[in-house]
């Protein structure tokens, strides 16, 4: 109830059914299971492994969604408890 918001607002229009950056789509688990061209993008139960939480922290200077700004802490936390 707070994840899907989240990805559907901030990221599905880059990484949705009609078109997928980096070969990555967020409309469904199996797909950010799966991930892009950069291997998975979610490892369950381990945040600290999860390139789409990576992302979305803004802790590394090459991998920083959504481009246009950072999403505010308690989006990032729902992501990383998810």
């Amino acid at each position: 109830t707070r994840v899907r918001p989240v990805l559907v607002e901030h990221c599905q229009k880059c990484h949705g059914p009609d078109k997928q950056k980096g070969g990555l789509r967020v409309d469904g688990r199996a797909h950010l299971l799966k991930g892009g061209d950069n291997g998975p993008s979610l490892v369950p139960g381990d945040p600290e492994k999860s390139r789409l939480v990576e992302a979305v922290r803004y802790a590394n200077p090459d991998l920083q969604m959504p481009p246009k700004g950072k999403l505010p802490a308690a989006a990032v936390a729902d992501l990383e408890a998810w």
